[in-house]
């Protein structure tokens, strides 16, 4: 119960977050190469303005290419982080399970992610919540995978460069700080696999991912 309402209490005032500044950054190695390289800072004011930065870097069949862009918008309705997210990477899938068998397909997942998480109080008032894959059921995991796999299909060069179509294993650990107002300051990302190719047969793949919030 106690994990339960901390979730609630970090949940309840993100979305009511006025004001949002902070960096995205990501990291992608195939072999100990890096691959892919993306850093975004975004700004969204009390109207819903949001300006990020986005600057990205890949390695493509052995092509170095690099991109930077700013993109500016305004949120209606929602303005918190999760709205913000969606308009940077898009809704949720139309190929995902409906009716009432997706319903509970849904339900379990989340429900075996949130026995698997972690929450450490800390001395000032603060806590960490974190997430091992290692120690969720295979199901959920399998899910998790999959999903990956899926978001990224349509990204053909960055699954190449990750070597993500045809991951074998996943694991990994999810780690969020919150301060004592049970606002998120930082979430890092840190997965390892194994990936074959059809060319070039197995190897070794990680990515790391960290978002930071400056208030």
């Amino acid at each position: 119960m106690k994990k339960i309402k901390m979730l609630y209490d970090v949940a309840k005032t993100m979305k009511n977050m006025a004001k949002i500044d902070g960096v995205v950054t990501i990291e992608v190695k195939r072999d100990q190469k890096e691959v892919f390289s993306l850093r975004n800072t975004f700004e969204k004011n009390e109207g819903g303005k949001v300006k990020a930065n986005i600057s990205s870097k890949m390695n493509l069949k052995g092509e170095d290419l690099s991109r930077e862009s700013t993109t500016e918008f305004t949120l209606t309705g929602d303005h918190g982080p999760c709205k913000m997210w969606k308009s940077f990477h898009g809704h949720h899938s139309a190929t995902e399970s409906h009716g009432i068998k997706g319903v509970f397909h849904r339900l379990s997942i989340a429900l075996g992610i949130l026995s698997s998480l972690k929450v450490e109080d800390q001395p000032n008032g603060s806590a960490v919540i974190s997430l091992d894959l290692n120690e969720v059921p295979d199901e959920i995991k399998a899910h998790l995978r999959d999903k990956m796999l899926h978001k990224h299909a349509h990204h053909h060069d960055f699954c190449y460069m990750g070597g993500c179509r045809n991951v074998e294993m996943l694991n990994g650990l999810v780690v969020i700080n919150v301060n004592e107002n049970h606002v998120i300051d930082r979430l890092t990302v840190n997965l390892d696999g194994k990936a074959q190719d059809e060319e070039s047969g197995d190897h070794t793949v990680a990515a790391t991912a960290e978002l930071l919030f400056v208030w």
